[in-house]
Formats: structure tokens, sequence, C-alpha cells
């Protein structure tokens, strides 16, 4: 049994420590100790504000590279899309403010955004599944439906798209406007028509642009419902694929500050890229948030429509920040503009010329002969 001295010994010298401990502390190690941090302080606040000045100049320089690109981009861009009938899809939470920077910038390329389609939220929502299953079976009969990532059935997916991108079983039957009429019906998208162009007798778009919606790389990785939704996402695109539509995805993050990269990135993008499946039939930007993402966006649209998708921007597996610039599709005269006049037409009767015609001009005339005035007949 440990005796009771021991305790009151071991008591003594913790009590002897901490008052030399004080004694310490208050005299000159104190000082040197407070020196030390208050020095140390001092470095941290300067090192902290050289990297904000350093994060400021860095901001400034890339507003200036912003603006110098929505400068040059007009001209760039200019007919690229010339003679296009393009669709804007977006899935569930897509940002409205870059869609209609985008909506804009295809314009700007001479192409026409005639439709856009709004997936929503009950398109991703777990209690809709059987609603969208039974769809499926009903309308893909009258569609040519692609072959879906999984499986051999007909999917919510695959139909959608067949029936955005017009692909019917008896060409010229309307399925493919009753089969979007009827996905609208059930809640799950929402069509707009561009103002002259008519629902029920406009041809399908000829190329699309897929905005990628609020889905995070966070949200895929722990929400129960995130890798889902991405599935059925990367499902979607892979049928514009296998349908040879020309597309485009146009994801954003990536041009916002963050370490790692991929934690702002945009999934489905990052999914587009990681399937060589998809990443062969199906373009993609990441950084459409910002002037040169959109640009990327216009170009790589072009390139897919001429039979070379790739892949461009910030983030994973991009092959660069821009594609390489096409040349231009030949110019058309905007619709309702009839143009100059032929310069084979000829002059309005009831206009005087400004300048009378030669004989030569006017050609070979009738003789004349003199009349009298009384009787009308022509006189000897």
């Amino acid at each position: 049994m440990i005796d009771f001295r021991y305790h009151l010994v071991s008591l003594v010298a913790v009590f002897m420590a901490l008052a030399v401990g004080i004694v310490l502390g208050a005299g000159p190690l104190g000082q040197e100790i407070s020196s030390t941090l208050e020095a140390q302080v001092r470095d941290l606040r300067e090192e902290r504000n050289d990297l904000r000045a350093q994060l400021d100049q860095a901001q400034a320089r890339e507003e200036l590279k912003n603006d110098v690109i929505a400068i040059v981009t007009p001209t760039v861009s200019r007919n690229q899309l010339t003679g296009h009938r393009v669709a804007v899809v977006t899935l569930p939470g897509a940002d409205r403010n870059i869609v209609g920077q985008v909506q804009d910038q295809i314009a700007t390329a001479g192409g026409r955004v005639v439709q856009t389609a709004r997936l929503d939220e009950a398109w991703s929502d777990p209690e809709s599944a059987a609603t969208r299953h039974e769809a499926a079976a009903e309308l893909a009969p009258t569609l040519t439906d692609p072959e879906p990532r999984e499986g051999a059935e007909p999917t919510a997916e695959t139909v959608l798209a067949a029936a955005l991108t017009g692909e019917e079983v008896v060409a010229g039957s309307g399925a493919w406007r009753t089969a979007t009429d009827r996905l609208v019906e059930l809640g799950f998208l929402d069509v707009n028509w561009a103002d002259d162009e008519a629902g029920l007798t406009a041809d399908p778009p000829d190329s699309f642009v897929i905005v990628t919606g609020d889905l995070t790389t966070e949200q895929v990785e722990e929400d129960e419902a995130g890798n889902p939704q991405l599935q059925q996402s990367l499902d979607l695109i892979a049928a514009f694929g296998v349908l040879g539509a020309p597309t485009l995805v146009a994801g954003y993050g990536t041009e916002s500050y963050s370490d790692p990269v991929q934690a702002a990135e945009s999934p489905v993008v990052r999914g587009v890229r990681a399937e060589s499946a998809i990443a062969e039939t199906v373009s993609s930007v990441d950084h459409v948030e910002g002037a040169a993402g959109q640009l990327a966006a216009v170009l790589g649209l072009r390139w897919a429509i001429d039979g070379q998708p790739g892949h461009w921007g910030l983030g994973t597996d991009a092959v660069g920040p821009l594609p390489t610039v096409p040349e231009p599709l030949p110019e058309e005269t905007e619709p309702g503009d009839p143009g100059p006049p032929l310069p084979t037409e000829e002059p309005d009767p009831t206009e005087p010329l400004e300048t009378p015609p030669t004989d030569d001009e006017l050609g070979p005339v009738a003789p004349t002969t003199d009349t009298d005035s009384s009787t009308g007949e022509p006189t000897p």
C-alpha cells in the first residue's frame, strides 16, 4: 500500500513546479515568449495582406481577360451557327442567367434558338419513377428511340431524346410532337417554341445544347439521391449521342476558386468525359459561366455539327480552354428581310425616271405619221 507521505511529496512537487512556471512566465521567459508570438502574428498578418493583394490582382486580370473575350466574341463567333435551329435543354436546377447568356451567344453566332426544354424536379424525383416507366412504355412504340446505356427496355430518357430530336417510326406522323406534349402533360417537362415557330407545324431542332443543373459533386458522393440523378442525366445525354444529334453539354463551376477543381466542376460534365461511349459522341464545356466558356460553347457546338465532338474548359479531361475557330458558314439574310431589289427588276411605269432614256436604251421605235386633228386620219 502506498504511504501517505508519498502522496504529500507528490502534491508539494506539483505546486512547486506550478510556482516556478508562474515566476518564469512572469519574468524574462514570459517576455521572450510574448515577443516571439507578437512577431509571428505580425508576419502572418503581413503574409495575409500580401496574399489578399495577389488575389485582388489575379481577379482584376481575370476580369480584364473576360472583357477582352467579350469584345472579340461577336467577331470570332460570327456566322459559326448560321442556318442552324438550336434547342436549349436544361437539367433540373439550371442557372437561368447562364441559360440566357448561352442563348444570346447562339444568336450572336447566327443560330436560332427555336426551342427551350426545361426538365422539372419531378423528372428526377424517385417517387415519379413508376410514372416515367409507364410513359416510356406508352410512347416508345411510335418513336425510334435509341439503345439505353443499361438494359434493353426503352426508358424515359431514351424516349425524351427521341421526341426532342424528332425520331419517329413513321416519318411525318407527328409522333415526336405527341410524345413531347405527353411528357409535358405528366409534369416532367416544360417546352417553349420561338415566337415565329408553331409547335404543331415546326420541324424538330437540328442541334442541342444541354445546360447542367445544380447537382454537385458533394451530393453525388454523400446524398443518397445524388448518384441516381447523375446516372439519369448521363442516360439522357448518351441517348442524344446514340441518335447522332449534334449535342454539347454546358456545365459551370470551374472558374470559381476551389481546391481541388473537381469540387466545383459539374459532376455531369465529368461523367460525360469519363465514359468513352458518351465522350466520343457528345461535346462538353465546363466553364460556361464565363465569357471564355460561352465562346467555347458556340465553337464547340459548331465542331459537333461538323461531326467532330470535343471537350473544353478548365476541369478534368479538358483538352484546352477553347476550340480552334472553324471557317464561318455562308451568311444568310435575316428572316423577314427581303434584301435589296434584283438588278434586273423592271422600272415602275408610274414612277418618273430620274434620267430620260436615250433612243439606244429604248430600242427601235415604230415610224410615226402626221394625222388630221379633226378626223384622226393620216395626212398625205
